[in-house]
């Protein structure tokens, strides 16, 4: 089996006084996640910590497979879909308890992106924001689409990507952790090659730096601990307007980093 390489960094950024963003990395279980807690003051770091405490919880204890489910199993999707869509799905719940127990918290909540690595399978679950992306030789991929208000827009032909990125209304999610109730949480599952790396990461990189200069970044880094360095970097000289968060993930027998082919 080929070896697990990962790195990750959180950041307040320029302007905010709190970082409510949180990440877990957890390569025993093969388990990457990022949380960008909402809310504001402490309440958004509260929500954000418990995502990657329920989520890490579950999937760690569901490494064997005897055991009660917690929520409805979906047969169409594999064992480790399962158990990251239910992670996602207790952690909604779990910032519901806490803002019932808690009702000053009432505007907290929270968005997430996690994967399971295992063998060559990379699994994703998101709710928000947050994305994902795949890098390779060639470029980079956005693997999650985001529940916001301009992406609706620009999958309906209404705007642009490039008039997304400075719309007003850009930082409107249409889905978040919180509700304790109705939540979409949208699995999907890829074979990832040694040449590929993926890209968890919080708004405040996504929203600062464009996807051409991420990859150029990635891509020229030395090890993945100097990218996502390197990135967190690049959203502070564009601003840091909002808490920033990466973890950079891939497989192979060493850390090198993919190349652009020469045409």
């Amino acid at each position: 089996m080929p070896g697990l390489h990962h790195a990750g960094m959180t950041d307040v950024g320029c302007v905010r006084k709190h970082n409510e963003d949180n990440m877990l990395m957890a390569p025993e279980l093969g388990l990457f996640v990022v949380a960008d807690g909402l809310g504001g003051h402490a309440a958004g770091e509260v929500a954000s910590q418990i995502v990657v405490d329920t989520v890490g919880r579950f999937v760690a204890d569901t490494v064997e497979q005897e055991r009660t489910w917690p929520v409805d199993y979906d047969a169409a999707l594999s064992y480790n879909a399962n158990r990251l869509r239910a992670a996602v799905s207790l952690s909604d719940k779990a910032i519901a308890e806490d803002i019932r127990v808690n009702p000053e918290r009432e505007t907290m909540g929270s968005t997430v992106v996690a994967i399971m690595v295992h063998e060559t399978k990379a699994t994703f679950a998101h709710v928000g924001d947050s994305r994902a992306y795949r890098l390779d030789a060639d470029g980079i991929y956005q693997v999650t689409r985001d529940h916001s208000w301009v992406a609706e827009q620009v999958a309906n032909g209404i705007l642009t990507p490039s008039e997304a990125r400075v719309h007003p209304f850009r930082n409107v999610i249409t889905q978040a952790l919180g509700n304790g109730g109705d939540l979409a949480v949208e699995v999907q599952e890829l074979d990832l090659l040694e040449s590929e790396r993926l890209l968890l990461c919080s708004d405040g990189l996504s929203g600062m730096v464009p996807d051409q200069q991420i990859w150029d970044i990635v891509s020229q880094a030395p090890s993945f601990q100097a990218a996502v360095e390197a990135l967190i970097s690049a959203a502070r000289a564009a601003g840091g307007e909002d808490n920033i968060t990466a973890i950079l993930v891939g497989i192979g027998n060493d850390e090198a980093l993919p190349k652009k082919i020469q045409s």
